[in-house]
């Protein structure tokens, strides 16, 4: 989608969460994860590129010692439907009896955690928690997982923002839209 295209379909989105309401839920969950995770120097695992803004946030507020990488796990590859998931980068620290933290976006169906989740613990991860920004509520296929910890809900609706891209686009914004589903 080029970038006036995506600027014409932004028009016709909804605010589904302000800033306000957006940082809300971050600084709740960044104090949640924080009570729960302060005395385990826990590695932090940004899944990219979706969860780098939720990631840089959360970190504003932790005053705990941690290690942070990333990994670069996707379905969506600029699209708007899941495929398989496809890995283009694995951790760079050791996991081996870690407790890690794993930060995304959004908990749609699961398949993606499902996946780092799964390498984490067969790499020796003491212990795997993860962290959303926004789960969907539907009643499609998900993986047999769940989140730790979520900071928004929202229906079955295509959302960007905050992390959240439209093919690419508005991953940048303070605030989290959602599409009419005619156009998607």
């Amino acid at each position: 989608m080029h970038a006036e295209r995506a600027q014409q379909v932004h028009q016709t989105a909804e605010l589904l969460f302000d800033a306000d309401s957006v940082e809300q839920g971050i600084a709740a969950l960044a104090s949640k994860v924080e009570n729960d995770s302060r005395d385990d120097f826990p590695l932090v695992l940004c899944v990219m590129n979706g969860g780098l803004y939720l990631t840089g946030q959360l970190l504003r507020y932790w005053e705990f010692p941690l290690t942070l990488d990333y990994v670069h796990a996707t379905r969506y590859r600029l699209a708007t439907l899941g495929k398989d998931v496809l890995w283009k980068a694995y951790p760079q620290n050791e996991i081996r009896d870690r407790n890690v933290i794993i930060v995304d976006d959004i908990f749609d169906q699961g398949y993606t955690l499902e996946e780092v989740m799964s390498y984490c613990l067969k790499h020796g991860a003491r212990k795997c928690s993860s962290v959303f920004l926004i789960r969907k509520s539907h009643e499609r296929k998900k993986a047999d997982i769940q989140p730790d910890y979520v900071g928004l809900e929202c229906g079955d609706c295509y959302v960007y923002g905050v992390g959240m891209d439209l093919n690419g686009h508005f991953r940048n914004l303070s605030s989290i839209y959602a599409l009419p589903e005619k156009v998607v």
